[in-house]
């Protein structure tokens, strides 16, 4: 408010002040207070005041008017006293008067209105003072043509301030706005498209095909055993590994297509103006798979990544989710082949979905129904061709598909979780089966599959306990069968598990060897008595001298370690043959005894 006090054109410094003028500025100095408290008065009695602002807020406004107008006095009146026209604050004042109205404080029209304000009230004082000292009229007319020049000085100031506020303010609001808008439509860990802007960006995509007359392809991109990551090196790693994962997708795509987060381990690629989708998309999806199978370096860990791809193409008139939904069927299509690899959609992929979930609804009343049956498949022992042991087989027989194969209803069972309860049932039965047949003279144990859903849940170990305590079956004469993948993959938890479980006295085996990982290191550091050689490895036995120098290998490591190695899935009298040579302990297949259920004589017959 110090401009206020500015004349149109002030004088230098060296200009001499008449007594007179000297006089009537000190006398405005006095009154300063005055003229806040008439500024303070006209604003309490403004309607606009009073309709803005509640009473304890238009108290601390007028206290602050009052201050302002003071100050602006004081300041005008030193200019009259001494010429010297020279306001340090001044600048600062005009940019706070421009920089109010922007923040809701007060209207610019309020604003001027204060000046113009502070101009009457100033005039009003100036005119009892000079009556009171008897001041000549040209002093007069001299302090009241500064008083409005300085006004008029303040509002052209304070409007410039405005003006430039206002415009910073207009920038920070776009740049704000612009902000915004990509978090809402970027993923904000990698800064990939999320799945808003993908799906508008494929719609459009979908549209303009038409027009190019070409085709888009949609890659999704799941990243397999992700869980384990994270279990394994923890969430903050997991973490660095999908940015990381995010770079290397976005540089194998141009610049015309999108790269995109569409879950938690989930991406997508949005591929556009293929002319041969098929092909170009199969490209892409094996560059994808080559760059995730470089090592990643994280948080000073050296981490390994794969993803499982699936590919939907779409054509104009296409319907964005419908693509999204084809292209997620393919992937799941792809990880039930293996993972690592990619699949195309086809029409026949809804045909095994909608199975697929025709299964797992089907599965919640098996238990309820008694639709499961444990067929049981001898396990024998290559030299007194004695039956040690009966691995529990599940069976499923719905009553109106008929025979469900395993290789199709246990991977749904594991994704809905329903392995727990149907893995309790199986081991429960078992038990009570393996008892019976040993109470009829056969001293034959009994393997059981345990899934990885079970190994992680809390209940395993007092589950197999009470097994044990119920059937009163010796605990060494029961061996717990995992897959490779399970055991090297388990976190800290699973460990405990294992190690509680081995403290119970069962037996632990490693089922289908070599079909999860090539390094033999770990085996020493895993608390398991058994190791199983996939029927992978076998079926080569007697067709090249590789199988059987790698098995023999696998054989003679096991034993070092003190492991009893079973060949699963023999079928010939060759493999047999060429097993007895590297010193094999247990063979398993169909050549020895095909699974049947509790009661067939054919389960401890040996060939």
């Amino acid at each position: 408010m110090s401009s206020l006090t500015r004349p149109a054109t002030a004088p230098s410094k060296e200009t001499s002040v008449s007594a007179a003028r000297v006089a009537l500025g000190r006398a405005l100095a006095a009154r300063v207070t005055d003229v806040g408290d008439i500024m303070a008065r006209q604003w309490r009695q403004s309607s606009n005041g009073a309709a803005t602002w509640s009473a304890g807020q238009n108290d601390r406004i007028a206290q602050d008017i009052m201050r302002i107008g003071s100050f602006a006095t004081t300041t005008f009146s030193k200019y009259l006293v001494t010429g010297d026209p020279t306001t340090p604050e001044e600048d600062a004042t005009w940019k706070g008067q421009g920089t109010v109205p922007l923040h809701g404080i007060m209207s610019l029209a309020e604003l001027t209105k204060l000046n113009l304000n502070w101009r009457s009230a100033i005039i009003e004082v100036i005119y009892a003072e000079a009556g009171g000292l008897g001041t000549d009229a040209v002093t007069v007319a001299e302090a009241v043509d500064v008083a409005r020049a300085g006004c008029d000085a303040s509002l052209v100031g304070m409007a410039k301030h405005f003006d430039v506020e206002q415009r910073r303010l207009q920038s920070e609001l776009a740049a704000g706005q612009a902000r915004l808008t990509h978090q809402q439509l970027h993923d904000p860990l990698t800064g990939l498209a999320n799945r808003t802007l993908l799906l508008d960006r494929l719609s459009h995509a979908l549209m303009a095909s038409k027009r190019r007359e070409t085709a888009v392809a949609v890659l999704f991109v799941d990243m397999d055993h992700f869980k384990s990551v994270n279990d394994a090196v923890g969430h903050s790693s997991g973490d660095g590994l999908l940015m990381q994962v995010a770079r290397r997708l976005q540089k194998l795509v141009r610049p015309t297509d999108t790269a995109a987060r569409f879950g938690s381990d989930e991406f997508v690629l949005l591929c556009e103006d293929l002319t041969a989708p098929q092909t170009e998309a199969a490209a892409v999806a094996g560059r994808v798979i080559e760059a995730l199978s470089e090592p990643f370096a994280v948080a000073a860990r050296e981490l390994f990544a794969s993803a499982s791809i699936g590919i939907a193409i779409g054509r104009p008139g296409d319907d964005a989710e419908v693509v999204m939904s084809q292209a997620d069927a393919a992937m799941y299509l792809a990880k039930r082949h293996g993972r690592a690899r990619h699949v195309l959609y086809e029409p026949a992929i809804d045909e095994a979905s909608s199975r697929r979930a025709e299964l797992a609804n089907a599965l919640h009343r098996t238990l309820k129904h008694g639709e499961l049956q444990i067929h049981y498949q001898p396990v024998t022992d290559l030299r007194s061709q004695r039956v040690v042991t009966m691995e529990a087989l599940l069976r499923w027989c719905h009553p109106d598909l008929g025979p469900v194969a395993p290789v199709e209803f246990i991977p749904i069972a594991e994704d809905t979780g329903l392995i727990v309860d149907i893995g309790r049932w199986v081991l429960e039965t078992a038990c009570s089966d393996c008892r019976a047949w040993r109470d009829a003279g056969h001293d034959a144990g009994v393997s059981i599959n345990v899934s990885g859903r079970q190994l992680a849940n809390a209940d395993l170990v007092d589950d197999v306990r009470e097994a044990l305590e119920r059937t009163g079956l010796p605990p060494a004469v029961v061996t717990l069968e995992l897959t490779e993948s399970i055991l090297v993959t388990s976190d800290e938890g699973s460990r405990v598990a294992l190690t509680a479980l081995k403290a119970l006295g069962v037996r632990l085996a490693i089922d289908d060897f070599g079909t999860g990982y090539s390094s033999l290191s770990y085996l020493a550091e895993l608390p398991v008595d058994d190791l199983k050689i996939d029927r992978s490895f076998i079926s080569r036995l007697g067709h090249d001298t590789q199988s059987l120098s790698m098995i023999g290998a696998v054989v003679e490591l096991a034993h070092s370690l003190g492991l009893i190695v079973t060949a699963e899935g023999v079928e010939t009298e060759l493999e047999l043959a060429e097993l007895r040579r590297t010193g094999c302990d247990l063979v398993q297949g169909y050549l020895l005894g095909k699974p049947h259920p509790l009661g067939s004589t054919a389960n401890f017959e040996t060939p």
